[in-house]
This record gives C-alpha cells, structure tokens and sequence, in this order.
C-alpha cells in the first residue's frame, strides 16, 4: 500500500497500514503489517494507523528499508467522542426522520377533509330530516324521489366515515413510524467514546526517497484452536478408508478487520516461563505396623486404566513415538489460502490439514459398560505432521453420527476412533457368585460365572468382539484364577477376555465365563 499524503508541520506523516500475516498462539496473535511512502528529507514522525488498541506495546517490533535511519518506535492511544452510527446510516436517518413528518402532516390533512366531508353528509341528512317533516300530513305525496335522496345521502355518509377511519389509521401509522425515525436517528448521533491507536515511528531521512515500513506487534484477545472431521468411507472391494481433516478454529474481538490475509497457527508458548521448576525436599517417614495390621489383609478394589503409548495393536511407522507435549518442539501450521477473519468474536473455521489412510473397522462390545455394538476404526497415522488433541466431529460417509475427542497422535502411530453403535447386536448379561469358606482352614473361595447372550437383530450375518473383564490380583495371598472355554482369547497381564463371533442373522448365541478367586482366612475380601 502506498501512500501519497503530504508531509504536516513538524515533519509529521499520517499512514495507512495493511496486514501482511498474521500468527495465531492459544491466547495471543502476532500480526505484521506493512506500509510505503515517500518521505521528505530530516526527521520525519510516522503515524501507523490501523493498529488496535489492545496491542502490547513491549512486543512492537519495526523493520525499515531504504534509505533511513530508525530512531525510535512507540504507541500512541487516543480517546474521542464520536457519533453511534456511521455516515451513511446517519444520513438514512435523517432522511427516513423526514420522510416520516411528511406522512404524518399529510395523514393530518387527509383526516382534516375526511371530517370535513363527513360533517357534510351529515347536515345534508339533517336537513333531509327537517324537509320531510314540513310536508303537510295527508297530501298526496310522491315518496320515491325522497326515498332516492335519503338512500343517496346515506351512502355517501358511509362513504365518508370509511375515508375518515382510514386517515385516522393512516395518521396513527404515521405516527409511530414517526416516531421510530427519531429514536433511529438519536440513536446514530448518539456519542459514545472510541479508542483509538497508533505506532509511532521517527526515522531519519537524508534525502528525499521512498521507503517500505514493516511493523510486527502482538495482540490479546485472538486464539485458535484445532478441530478434526473424521470421515469413514466404504471402498467397493471391502477395505475401508479414513480422511481426517483439520481446521483451526479462530476466534477474534481485537477491533482490527484483516481481510485476505495468510495466517499461521502455532502451537508455541510465548507466554510461558522458559525456566526450569524449583525443587523441593521431599521427607519420608516409616512407621511400624500395628498387631492387627500384620495379622489382617485388607484388600480393595480400584479401576485401573491401562497406560499405553498407543494401541498394543496395528503396526507402527516409526520406531520411537514423541510425547503428548510433542517433545518440546511447537508445531506451525498455515492456511492453504488467505483468509478474512473480522473482530465479531465468532468462530472461523479454516482447514489447515488433510490425510487420508487404509483404516480397518469391527465391532466390539463391552458388556459391562453398554448391551449395544459400536464401530471402531483402527488407522494409522501417515504424513508428516502429528494429529493434535481437539474435538472431532465423526462421519460415515456423508451422514454425522457424532461427536469425540483424540488426544495427541504422533506420526506413525496407530490409534482408534468410534463411529457410533450398531443397532442390530444386542447383548444381555447376567452375573452369578457363590462363597465359602474353608472349616479348618479357613480358606475363601468365589465363584463368580458371567453368562452373555448375544443377539442379532439383522437378517445379515455379523462379525463382533466382545470384552469381558477379570479382576487382577496384585498380592500374592489373592489368586485369581479363569477357566478356558471354547473361542475365548485370555489376556491374563490385564485381565481381558476376548471372544470373536461371528453370528447369522436372526441368530442369538450364549457365552460362558467362570473364573474363581482364592484368598486365606486373614484376608479381607470385597463384595464386588
């Protein structure tokens, strides 16, 4: 953009100034913006307009080519009074204002000889009243030229009540739009204070010349965030796919408008403390046990989630993983496109990647969180950037079937997303104990039998897994022990029982799950 004003008094010049690129962090933005000019010659101030109040003034950084020296750079705010509404809107206002007094003075005066005429029509009447009175009781008289009159007075009396409730309908319209009009153009000439900034710049200039001024800053009120569309699609020779498409979802209310502009999103932390944490004393205490404690066990059951750097199933790309944290390594990323985002505060979405990669699908069931199937899709990561943890808006083909969230997926790096259930499996599960306990030696023994019943409501055969859990002992005076049936994958490390069905249509099929538990006397077992 370049700019022709002339030089103001005291070698002052005023600048407009246009976005070049603007950065997106988690709670800041960092803009460039740039301007050319010609210059005189001796020290000139450069007023950069354009610039939002909000900037931060420590992070205002200016880049200057051609022929001058950078003397200094600072931010200048300023406060004034200015009208509500813009030039136009004050000028439909005025003209709407006056529009609407035209109607109403000429709503009054149709309303003025509606009355008029109606008054009119009634003396008429009147008088017509008083003529037929004065004929003589008993003449003959020839009554149709009367009736006519009466008939043709009466008419134009109504008439005449209709043109007045018109006007006065017409004079109350006219009034409220009247009214209306003024409260608009109040409230456009209506004051209100307005902020305004701009960035400074001297520069030294030995002759006259032309110059390009470059000028970064950051600003608050501007974030990103990722969000992921998960599509399935189903491939005519049986294989699956899986598109991931990532957008950055902007938000900004910093009052600047930057239109056509490439923006890149990081997920840098300018912000954070560069320094490593201080450590503390960490002190530890022993304490004997009590008589009660050596001679009783006292055991507890807890969930326990199974940490693991990725799935334990698919193949990796790669042979080390990074971390959740990416390793300390902050990753950018850039819109394929300029972008608009205005200073509205409402979320603009912008892709930013897009992958696509062979998935396999099955459904599995977990009978002890829900009776129903649900598809899951195992992929692994291809390309060269990671998938970062957001939100993820779940498709089959061109339906929506839901909504989810992934953590952190490396490049390489299997993982597994959920496509909503199937409603043609049903499972019903049913769950059997039996206790006792040892008389001489005191020993608990529980038997504890699940039986599953899964059903096919489809008339199409269907292939699923289904999961079952087995708790898992961690002390030795604590066995747990699982009888094998038929079809069923132990897992004995997480205490997991796999079966793999594959059922016909309309078809129900029953399965079985024993296992027993064993623990001495002094042993506390729990009700589970």
């Amino acid at each position: 953009m370049t700019n022709h004003n002339q030089p103001m008094e005291g070698q002052r010049l005023e600048l407009d100034t246009k976005p070049l690129r603007v950065t997106f962090f988690e709670d800041r933005a960092e803009v460039v913006r740039a301007t050319q000019a010609t210059v005189p010659a001796g020290t000139v101030l450069l007023s950069l307009r354009g610039v939002t109040p909000l900037v931060d003034d420590q992070s205002v950084l200016p880049m200057l080519q051609g022929a001058a020296k950078l003397l200094s750079a600072q931010v200048t705010r300023r406060t004034h009074e200015t009208s509500t509404g813009s030039e136009s809107e004050l000028r439909d206002s005025e003209s709407d204002q006056k529009k609407a007094l035209s109607r109403r003075v000429l709503a009054e005066r149709t309303l003025e000889v509606a009355q008029v005429h109606e008054g009119r029509c009634a003396a008429l009447v009147l008088a017509w009243i008083v003529a037929l009175g004065r004929v003589p009781r008993g003449a003959a008289t020839e009554l149709t030229g009367w009736r006519s009159a009466l008939g043709q007075l009466l008419d134009a009396q109504e008439q005449a009540l209709d043109q007045q409730s018109a006007a006065q309908r017409e004079l109350a319209d006219s009034r409220l739009d009247e009214k209306r009009a003024q409260l608009r153009y109040q409230a456009a000439r209506r004051l209100r204070p307005r902020r305004e900034s701009t960035i400074d710049v001297q520069i030294e200039v030995p002759n006259p010349t032309e110059i390009s001024l470059e000028v970064t800053y950051i600003t608050p009120c501007a974030l990103w965030r990722p969000e992921h569309l998960a599509r399935l699609h189903s491939n005519p020779d049986g294989t699956h796919s899986l598109t991931m498409v990532t957008s950055a979802v902007v938000w900004q209310r910093s009052g600047e408008e930057w239109a056509n502009v490439p923006c890149r999103f990081s997920t840098a932390r300018p912000a954070q403390h560069a320094s490593p944490p201080l450590l503390s004393e960490d002190q530890l205490r022993l304490r004997r046990k009590t008589d009660a404690e050596r001679r009783t066990v006292v055991v507890e059951a807890r969930e326990q989630s199974i940490a693991l750097a990725g799935l334990g199933r698919g193949g990796q790309k790669i042979e080390e993983m990074p971390g959740v944290d990416d390793g300390g390594e902050p990753l950018t990323f850039e819109s394929s496109r300029p972008v608009t985002i205005l200073s509205t505060g409402q979320p603009t979405r912008i892709e930013i990647a897009q992958v696509t990669m062979p998935a396999q699908v099955e459904r599995v069931v977990f009978p002890e969180r829900s009776m129903a199937a649900h598809l899951r899709t195992t992929a692994t990561l291809v390309g060269a950037r990671p998938l970062l943890a957001g939100p993820v808006v779940l498709s089959r083909g061109s339906e929506l079937c839901g909504r989810g969230r992934i953590s952190f997926i490396g490049r390489g790096e299997p993982f597994e997303l959920g496509f909503g259930p199937d409603d043609g499996l049903r499972v019903r599960r049913q769950v059997s104990e039996e206790r006792e306990q040892a008389a001489l030696t005191g020993t608990q023994r529980i038997a504890r039998t699940v039986k599953l019943f899964v059903s096919n409501l489809s008339g199409a055969s269907r292939k699923l897994l289904v999961t079952e859990r087995v708790p898992v002992s961690e002390i030795r005076e604590v066995e747990v022990s699982v009888e094998r049936t038929s079809g069923m994958r132990w897992d004995g490390k997480d205490g997991f029982a796999h079966f793999d069905l594959e059922l016909p249509g309309r078809a129900t099929r029953e399965l079985l799950l024993t296992y027993h538990i064993e623990a001495p006397s002094r042993v506390q077992l729990p009700a589970i």
